[in-house]
This record gives structure tokens, C-alpha cells and sequence, in this order.
């Protein structure tokens, strides 16, 4: 049995919808809640958070550390993901980037997309409806 994930540690949730429709929205869920977390407000597990990258504001190295962390806290925090790729696809007008995550979720290819509000730090995950 594979460890549970970050969320799933403390709701103790079992599937909301059987099957791997089910399953990736449970990975969508506990990502979106382990992404806005924000460094220091995780205090009871070390490292836990995003905010490293507001250390490179005004930066060249802003995006790849962005990206870079994003990245870990989803290795780091959900399990359920196997081969994890995250691109940056571009901006939009309302200060959003949008990023690419593609993964392999009980065996079979799965993508989702990573939208980061770049004034407030929100992030939201959705279903990538373009597949």
C-alpha cells in the first residue's frame, strides 16, 4: 500500500468518486490545499510551504526557483504521482501563470493545470479539459 497523501493524513478521506476520476480529483484536492500553504504558516512540518521564491523577487531566477519549488512540494506531497513534469505555459491580462503538470497517476498519463496568482501566491489546480 502506498503512503497516503499530505490532506489524506489528516481527513482520513477515502474516495469521493470510485475509479481514477475519483482518484485524480482526491490528487487535485490535496495538491490545492498543499499548494496554498505558505512557508512558516506549516510550522509543524519542517519545510513545508511555498514562499522560498520571494527571496529572488526582481530576479532572473524567479521563475526556474518558482517552478523548482512548486515542483518539490508536489513530489514531495503526493505520493499518487509518478514521472512529475511541471511547465511554465505563459501568463494572462489578470496576473495568473499558468503551468502544465503531467504525471502518471494508477499506471495511465494524467494532466492538470497549475494556475499561480503572482500578486497574492493563490494557486489553483483544475483538470486540463484540452486532453
Amino acid at each position: 500500500m502506498s503512503r497516503p497523501s499530505f490532506l489524506d493524513k489528516f481527513t482520513g478521506a477515502g474516495p469521493r468518486a470510485p475509479g481514477r476520476q475519483g482518484e485524480l480529483e482526491r490528487v487535485r484536492l490535496n495538491l490545492e490545499s498543499v499548494l496554498n500553504t505558505k512557508e512558516g504558516y506549516g510550522y509543524f512540518v519542517e519545510g513545508f510551504g511555498l514562499g522560498r521564491y520571494t527571496e529572488k523577487f526582481g530576479t532572473q531566477d524567479l521563475m526556474k526557483t518558482l517552478t523548482g519549488e512548486l515542483l518539490h512540494s508536489i513530489q514531495t506531497h503526493e505520493p499518487r504521482l509518478q514521472d512529475v513534469e511541471l511547465k511554465l505555459r505563459g501568463r494572462d491580462s489578470g496576473l495568473w501563470l499558468h503551468f502544465v503538470l503531467t504525471a502518471t497517476l494508477l499506471g495511465a498519463p494524467c494532466t492538470l493545470r497549475l494556475l499561480f496568482h503572482t500578486v497574492s501566491a493563490q494557486v489553483r489546480v483544475d483538470t486540463d479539459e484540452e486532453r
